[in-house]
């Protein structure tokens, strides 16, 4: 029993931040970055092993996207109506990102990662639309592979310094939306230009 007790308390770390990223994945009033923030702290610390936590906060944040695809992919708009979900799934929000969809399509899954007013919204409306699973996995899971360990890699590098940490992900994650926002423009501009270029076929 003791020794039990002992692996469970051992445990706990994990337990709490994966379970954190899941409810805030599915409507939890919190940023995923502060689990995220977390862990790597927790990690920097020693008090758990970075190469363990990294993993499952990276699967807890895919298992929650995944969720709200699905929902969307299964229930369409009446997931929104219910009292839980409506509170952030707003039809503004889902308007906004149903928009954004249809016109940029996967690209707007990857950017929307890195806003997290519309982060719930576009997974939820990838279901809805129903985007090819493995075309929202491969979009959300790249942008996931951005954001995860560059929040995980400050906790842990300035887990002496937690302030300083909170203050540079904030100016991080602006600077990654943007990047983003110009690197999807690009490859909009670009396939205009080349689409104008090609010649028509007879």
């Amino acid at each position: 029993m003791d020794q039990w007790l002992s692996q469970l308390a051992y445990n706990t770390p994990y337990f709490v931040v994966i379970g954190v990223i899941l409810l805030s994945g599915l409507g939890l009033p919190l940023p995923e970055d502060i689990p995220l923030l977390l862990a790597g702290y927790l990690a920097g610390q020693g008090y758990v092993n970075g190469w363990i936590m990294f993993p499952a906060c990276l699967l807890a944040i895919l298992g929650a996207d995944l969720t709200l695809y699905i929902l969307g992919r299964r229930y369409g708009h009446h997931v929104p109506k219910l009292p839980l979900i409506r509170r952030y799934l707003t039809a503004q929000r889902l308007a906004k990102a149903e928009y954004e969809l249809l016109r940029y399509g996967g690209k707007f899954i990857f950017v929307a990662r890195f806003m997290p007013g519309l982060r719930a919204p576009a997974m939820f409306a990838a279901g809805v639309f129903k985007v090819p699973a493995w075309k929202f996995l491969s979009y959300d899971g790249a942008a996931a592979l951005v954001s995860v360990p560059l929040i995980l890699g400050l906790g842990y590098v300035f887990c002496n310094q937690i302030e300083l940490a909170k203050e540079w992900i904030k100016n991080g994650q602006l600077t990654a939306a943007i990047a983003a926002v110009l690197l999807v423009s690009v490859l909009i501009a670009m396939r205009y230009w080349y689409r104008r270029k090609r010649p028509a076929k007879s």
